[in-house]
């Protein structure tokens, strides 16, 4: 028993040492790697919130209605931009456009929730594209937008026709009324009006992104074709409303035009790898032949000058150094001649930004009117590349 007793020992006072050092170090990494996780698990949690902001100022693009996009969330009711995030839940002055809370419900038992980041400091947001968290370690930024403007100021194009496929004409062009009813960004609503030109192409501007409704009214009859149309941001299309009676003058034939030299309706495109050829067809409706000897093509915008203009796919006006310019006539390199009845195809190439040059110019949709030299006047939208 003695000897027993003599074997036995408990640890040193360097084992303990040891032990607690080690202990320490498993603790401390222990308590590293818990912040680590508990920064990313807040990062990942602000993340997931300034999205949902995010979807409940401009809605959620991936929410649609028979394939088109059916949410726009605050700017889609108010025309604007929420003065700040308290906008989402509560109206931010008696808007009768406010259609809110636009916010999820999870963020109803707690008042202030939405507006604080994982941390719990407040979100910085007044009004721009952009939400913005401090509260972490490192700044948090969601873009809603790339700008204000890609949701403000979109572009309705489209083309009127009658139950024929006849265009409105010079005789009824100012006869046919568009008028869209849009937010106005305060709470309330406003008008974008216009009408088409004869060949029936028309353009609507400064529209705010969201579901609208549109009339086309034919005013001699009080004829209205009332459609919903979704404007999306950086929206520009294209769309063909028809009447179902033939109110225009059919007596072209489906050509619009002034004089004798008319315009094939629907025969204008854009083409080039930068969209900035214009191709569209002519029609002679006189009863015998008429000699050409040069055209001058105008267009409202945007600035753009042209080098060539082609006859059937022939060169007869090229001009460089500078550049043909918006409203100058350009003489053919020898008279065209177009028979009773023939109808030819002309092409405008090459617009670029400066007389000298310069980028491309895009001529999508844009509105062209195009003198001959006989007098007659053609109008027609160039279409889409």
């Amino acid at each position: 028993m003695q000897n027993r007793h003599l074997n036995m020992h408990g640890f040193s006072l360097i084992e303990l040492t040891i032990a607690i050092v080690i202990i320490g170090i498993l603790i401390t990494l222990s308590m590293q790697s818990m912040d680590v996780a508990i920064s990313n698990a807040r990062q990942t949690g602000t993340e997931r919130e300034m999205e949902m902001l995010a979807e409940a100022i401009t809605g959620n693009p991936s929410l649609t209605t028979e394939g088109i996009r059916s949410d726009f969330g605050y700017f889609g009711d108010i025309g604007a931009f929420p003065p700040n995030l308290d906008a989402l839940k509560s109206n931010p002055g008696s808007y009768s456009t406010w259609n809110g809370p636009y916010i999820h419900d999870q963020f109803t038992e707690d008042a202030n929730g939405f507006k604080l980041d994982e941390w719990g400091k407040a979100y910085s947001y007044t009004g721009g594209v952009t939400i913005t968290s401090n509260g972490g370690p490192t700044t948090i930024t969601k873009k809603i937008a790339d700008a204000t403007s890609d949701y403000l100021n979109n572009t309705l194009n489209g083309n009127i026709v009658d139950q024929d496929n006849n265009v409105p004409g010079a005789k009824y062009f100012d006869s046919v009324l568009l008028v869209m009813t849009i937010p106005d960004g305060t709470g309330g609503v406003t008008t974008a009006s216009t009408f088409p030109d004869s060949a029936g192409a028309f353009t609507l501007t400064s529209l705010p992104a969201g579901t609208h409704p549109l009339d086309i009214i034919f005013v001699p009859n009080v004829d209205t074709i009332h459609r919903f149309v979704t404007i999306l941001p950086r929206h520009r299309s294209s769309k063909t409303y028809a009447f179902t009676s033939s109110y225009f003058d059919t007596s072209s034939g489906g050509v619009t035009g002034s004089g004798s030299i008319v315009y094939v309706n629907g025969t204008a495109s854009v083409s080039g790898s930068d969209c900035n050829k214009i191709k569209f067809k002519i029609t002679n409706t006189s009863g015998g032949p008429i000699t050409l000897t040069g055209m001058t093509p105008s267009w409202p915008s945007p600035t753009a000058f042209y080098e060539e203009i082609k006859y059937n796919n022939e060169k007869i006006f090229k001009q460089e150094n500078p550049l043909a310019s918006n409203g100058s006539l350009a003489t053919f390199t020898a008279p065209q001649t177009i028979n009773a009845g023939e109808t030819v195809t002309l092409r405008i190439d090459d617009f670029e930004a400066l007389s000298s040059g310069g980028a491309d110019v895009n001529m999508t949709n844009v509105n062209i009117t195009v003198t001959f030299s006989d007098g007659s006047v053609i109008t027609f939208n160039s279409g889409s590349c």
